[in-house]
């Protein structure tokens, strides 16, 4: 009688390197389809005859999809786990980018957006769910930032190449293609992505989903969360709104450039944010403090809005440089979620992150019709272009959140990488 064959050993490696392509296609999708609009907002305009307010509601849309799904995420990813809820919602981010890209009303381009916040809408907590199931605790800001690095290379895809695309073969012609891209996506992450380790400890998950739901109860009631969000917001909110909105339209209507010469300096600005995306990351085990780095990065990132608030050159080459900083110092989210990660148990991890976030896409929905409000207060000229002093207001009001932001997030009692290390020794 023949013995059975002893199961192979589980192989991490192996199977992180299996899921890494198809969740960074995910990541660089869901950035691409959130900044594209920033590319074409002046074509757009154009083509429809869009005022500054009606122009900031397109991308608003995506911010509003994504906000109304957050809670409803959490529930999915606690609840039936990331590889499920990703795969699915991210079909309707295809069949957003499908209907923008037939759209021929403000409606329809609206509605379109509005999907592609839906589908979009777990994509980041759901790497950030894999990462601290995956990950050592002290290695999340790591990932993290390296995740969001990574995911940043849709901002380049949206920016130089998007705009060649746009003018070699129309944008709807491009974005049907992202649509149809995105469908394969979709299926990609049923097959290839795994929840958990087959080697971790076995958590098995008791609740009943009408438990998983009131359980947001004790996260929504749990004020560090309103501190983490009002830092999330606030930073996550004027970075998108800046550069998936307004950097289109601020360079062509302050700066006169077409939509070639738009693209490249954004593409520059987006390699800015890649590169800071990175190096963020290991600072909170480099200084061994999370709220000092969030502290010093909100900072700079109010004086970066406030020197382009002050800003009157007419020189290309000067704001590329100031929105390039603007860009170093804004991805601050890594060390933000890393922040929440070791406040929070793992069985709540999707439902805290899925709260904070709500309150940040709620927020640069907000922005993004705030500033829309602050640019319709000025009169455009002839071809429907914003004077300067529009874009230096809208600066100038996202430095002073920014401070505010800083204020509500110092509340919350630091949690150094050292000390979360020596609390997992004790355990």
């Amino acid at each position: 009688m023949q013995s059975e064959t002893p199961p192979e050993p589980f192989n991490r490696r192996a199977a992180i390197i299996r899921m890494v392509p198809v969740l960074a296609l995910a990541f660089i999708l869901a950035h691409f389809l959130r900044s594209a609009p920033a590319v074409i907002a002046p074509n757009l305009r154009a083509e429809l005859g869009l005022t500054p307010g009606q122009l900031s509601s397109l991308p608003a849309a995506i911010f509003l999809g994504a906000a109304l799904m957050q809670l409803p995420v959490g529930v999915f990813l606690d609840r039936y786990g990331p590889r499920r809820t990703m795969a699915t919602l991210f079909l309707l981010a295809a069949l957003g980018a499908i209907t923008f890209a037939a759209a021929n009303s403000v409606a329809g381009l609206a509605a379109g957006l509005f999907l592609i916040g839906c589908g979009a809408a777990p994509v980041f907590m759901g790497v950030i769910v894999l990462l601290s199931r995956w990950l050592a605790r002290d290695r999340l800001a790591t990932g993290t930032a390296i995740s969001i690095a990574v995911g940043g290379t849709g901002m380049l895809l949206s920016a130089s190449p998007f705009a060649l695309a746009v003018e070699a073969y129309g944008w709807r012609t491009s974005l049907y293609v992202v649509g149809a891209f995105s469908l394969v996506v979709a299926a990609a992450l049923l097959v290839m992505v795994r929840d958990r380790p087959a080697d971790a400890p076995q958590q098995a998950n008791t609740e009943t989903l009408l438990e998983t739901v009131s359980g947001l109860r004790h996260i929504l009631t749990d004020s560090r969360i309103y501190s983490f969000a009002a830092a999330t917001a606030v930073t996550v909110g004027a970075l998108v709104t800046v550069r998936n909105l307004w950097i289109g339209p601020y360079l062509n209507d302050v700066f006169n450039l077409d939509i070639v010469a738009r693209g490249d300096v954004i593409f520059i600005v987006s390699m800015a944010w890649i590169v800071a995306a990175i190096f963020y990351g290991p600072l909170d085990r480099l200084f061994d403090t999370r709220r000092g780095v969030v502290t010093g990065g909100m900072l700079a990132f109010a004086a970066m809005n406030a020197a382009l608030a002050i800003n009157a050159s007419n020189s290309v080459l000067v704001v590329t440089i100031l929105l390039s900083g603007f860009a170093l110092v804004a991805p601050m989210a890594s060390p933000i979620f890393a922040h929440a990660r070791s406040l929070f148990p793992d069985t709540h991890t999707g439902r805290a992150f899925t709260a904070i976030n709500l309150c940040t896409w709620s927020s640069v929905f907000a922005m993004q019709m705030g500033t829309g409000a602050i640019l319709d207060a000025f009169p455009v000229d002839d071809l429907g272009r914003s004077p300067a002093i529009a874009y230096r207001t809208m600066f100038g009001a996202l430095a002073f959140a920014l401070l505010l932001a800083l204020f509500a997030y110092r509340r919350v009692e630091d949690m150094p990488p050292s000390a979360e290390e020596k609390g997992a020794e004790r355990r």
